[in-house]
């Protein structure tokens, strides 16, 4: 190829594909990448894309071919964020929670752990677990694709604050809004690279039930109280640029 010619990749309209192989040179896209590309971004036979294996650690430039695309160049650049964040949150109003994913996913979060509190409102069922589950999964791979991650977030849903804090490990920091809580944030943040947990609460905040579990792993974003997805957004910020 003309190097001078080529667009930057950065430039291009990218799609995830999962379960691609290393050696895979022609790619079946999906019904749902193929709609997108024809349809919303109106491309065609021979316009340039990117694809995402979902690796980490590559992006493939690709030309389309029909409902195909065939793999023109493999790129090693991966964005990802060398400080690792799980962020634990606590079941908000919907739209708030489409929020704290879709920021996290651009900031460079690695999973969402969703968990109902005493004072949490929203309550799902089955059926209802599995659509938003869906959804926000969805939410998550275009705020990837927009920002040009090379790995989607996972998203779970677990029981309660003890398999949250069970499941962390020692790098859990909880967000609290207690006024005896005076360590903040960045200085209860771990070295660069270490993994950590952060823990963000419910719209009513934590009961007392809770704030005796959460013990001295409570940390503060300073005076003022945030809303949910706010905080997670400052929280993460913090911890993804930790240094």
């Amino acid at each position: 190829m003309d190097r001078g010619t080529v667009p930057p990749l950065r430039s291009l309209p990218r799609c995830f594909v999962l379960g691609l192989e290393p050696e895979e040179e022609v790619i079946e896209l999906p019904t749902e990448e193929i709609d997108k590309f024809r349809k919303v971004l109106r491309l065609g036979t021979g316009d340039e894309v990117a694809v995402l294996p979902n690796d980490g650690v590559s992006v493939w430039r690709c030309r389309l071919d029909g409902r195909r695309a065939v793999v023109e160049e493999k790129v090693q650049e991966s964005n990802e964020a060398k400080n690792p964040v799980i962020v634990a949150q606590a079941l908000p109003k919907p739209d708030k929670l489409d929020e704290v994913v879709r920021m996290g996913t651009e900031m460079g979060v690695q999973e969402f752990w969703l968990f109902p509190t005493e004072r949490t409102v929203v309550r799902w069922d089955a059926k209802k677990t599995e659509d938003r589950i869906r959804r926000l999964e969805k939410i998550a791979r275009e705020a990837a694709e927009v920002s040009f991650r090379t790995r989607l977030p996972r998203i779970q849903l677990l029981k309660s604050l003890d398999e949250v804090l069970e499941l962390a490990g020692p790098h859990v920091l909880v967000l609290s809004e207690l006024e005896c809580v005076q360590e903040s944030l960045a200085e209860a943040l771990p070295a660069a690279g270490v993994p950590v947990v952060l823990v963000i609460g419910p719209e009513g905040g934590w009961t007392r039930a809770e704030v005796q579990k959460i013990g001295d792993r409570g940390v503060t974003l300073g005076p003022r109280v945030l809303r949910v997805d706010t905080a997670a957004a400052c929280a993460v910020a913090l911890a993804i640029q930790r240094k």
